[in-house]
């Protein structure tokens, strides 16, 4: 990953230490007071979720990519509509929204002060609902861990990229490389993606979770 060296700087216009914001194709990094740029890749969207929330319980791969197509995503382009389809997103967003319905539905049933013919509809459709849901093929546990799969290698991908990014003059992008460092130590390592110093992977969350456990005084500004 080669960097533009005239963005790599100390100034930010609020004074912020560590922020992050996506600018179309790429996203400017603000790192210990220290700018600097990459280019957009859907790791990066991921790794941004969970910087602008960090998650009080882990977080399920499938919900992390919903999440941040939600809260963060901007237009896909080509290649992240496929990596979308075969992560199986746009099932897993329609199995979503099914779920909600069918809790929706079931306190309409359970509301005592509820008219009976209200009750009677509700009850048809949270048995289509059911039914529905029942035979989705993507709620299988295949489906599952392999969109968590592609959920992690999409987050390592970019580590890796960061962890040996170079400025336009072929020399090392410290910022972008100590923002590698952060995410090795914070998101990789409790998350069960990375090694830590002894050669073992020391996971703090379940399989296909993924959690970010910043240090004190790091709150991230993200866009």
């Amino acid at each position: 990953m080669k960097t533009n060296k005239t963005n790599t700087d100390r100034s930010h216009p609020d004074g912020s230490q560590y922020a992050l914001r996506r600018e179309g194709g790429c996203w400017l990094l603000t790192f210990r007071g220290w700018q600097s740029m990459f280019r957009h890749e859907l790791g990066a969207l991921y790794v941004a979720c969970l910087l602008r929330e960090p998650p009080g319980e882990p977080v399920h791969g499938v919900a992390l990519a919903l999440h941040s197509r939600e809260k963060l995503g901007q237009p896909a382009g080509p290649a992240e509509l496929v990596q979308q389809r075969v992560m199986g997103l746009e099932d897993a967003a329609s199995v979503r929204a099914l779920w909600r319905r069918q809790r929706e539905l079931e306190r309409v049933l359970a509301d005592p002060l509820e008219i009976e013919p209200v009750k009677a509809e509700a009850q048809c459709e949270l048995e289509a609902v059911t039914e529905h849901l029942r035979q989705s093929p993507w709620l299988s546990r295949r489906g599952a861990e392999r969109c968590a799969r592609a959920v992690a290698v999409a987050i390592k991908r970019l580590h890796t990229r960061l962890a040996t990014a170079v400025d336009a003059g072929g020399r090392p992008d410290e910022v972008l490389r100590a923002f590698a460092l952060h995410l090795g130590k914070h998101l990789l390592i409790p998350s069960g993606q990375g090694c830590g110093h002894i050669g073992k992977c020391v996971a703090s969350v379940p399989t296909g979770c993924f959690t970010y456990e910043p240090p004190t005084g790091v709150v991230w500004e993200v866009q």
